[in-house]
């Protein structure tokens, strides 16, 4: 079982924040369209002053590629926990945190050029890695990376390509231990981005953030993105910012018809 390291992204916490530095670059016109130029400031700069104070907690698993994704994965929590935290001292709900966090990572991928896209959906979907499910699969073989617990699926019928139950999860435990239980839901929506942006193809019903046993991801080359929640709250966020989606898509091609 891979090592779970502590204090290991102190020695790169400039890099990290030059990273979110960029991220706060692409946020800052759509901050200051809803909440005005002066609090935009406030939250950003509050934003990473929290993340800052947060990169010596972020646990990094040894491991090299096994881990690679788990490692980015809880940076990206440990960025959205800046912002929650952050939001709430504002009198914010956790919704609307996780409504800017879902902002930023569409922004941030959207900068991924279609090359790299198409290279990460391949690598995902690569004939390599559907035979290490399958045999981890056969062999009921769990997977241990450090605060991360998975099982191996794979569909006989074609309903999926690839199947993980997450029994436990790093990201849930990371966010938990700094006050972020309440957010801990929301954290998992994130998903909604990548899966459309590098196309995951993934379909989840319920996470251990709900409650759940388990976390259920069912990833399909080429099929919609189907992720829903259990908790009220995060379900009825996730169906305005559809709503809200859907009305921008369709604006410029309103404007575009009438010439």
């Amino acid at each position: 079982m891979p090592e779970e390291i502590m204090g290991y992204y102190t020695r790169r916490k400039d890099a990290l924040l030059r990273g979110l530095d960029r991220t706060a670059a692409l946020m800052r016109e759509p901050l200051t369209r809803r909440y005005g130029a002066e609090f935009a400031d406030i939250l950003l700069r509050e934003v990473r002053q929290e993340f800052s104070r947060l990169i010596p907690e972020i646990p990094y698993a040894k491991g090299g590629m096994r881990t690679r994704m788990f490692n980015s994965f809880l940076v990206v929590t440990a960025q959205e926990l800046a912002v929650y935290r952050v939001m709430k001292r504002h009198s914010r709900s956790p919704a609307e945190a996780w409504e800017l966090c879902h902002e930023a990572l569409r922004l941030r991928l959207a900068e991924y050029p279609s090359w790299k896209r198409w290279v990460l959906q391949r690598a995902m979907f690569s004939s390599i890695v559907a035979k290490v499910f399958e045999r981890r699969a056969k062999e009921n073989q769990r997977g241990h990376f450090a605060g991360f617990e998975v099982e191996y699926l794979v569909a006989a019928d074609g309903a999926f390509d690839l199947g993980i139950n997450y029994h436990r999860c790093g990201n849930l435990d990371f966010v938990r231990r700094h006050d972020g239980k309440e957010f801990a839901p929301f954290v998992c929506m994130s998903d909604i981005a990548l899966s459309d942006a590098l196309g995951w193809g993934l379909v989840r019903t319920q996470t251990l953030a709900d409650g759940c046993e388990y976390c259920d991801f069912r990833f399909k080359k080429g099929a919609e993105t189907a992720i829903s929640s259990k908790t009220k709250e995060v379900q009825e966020a996730i169906e305005i910012i559809k709503a809200k989606e859907a009305e921008q898509v369709a604006a410029p091609d309103a404007r575009s018809s009438r010439g």
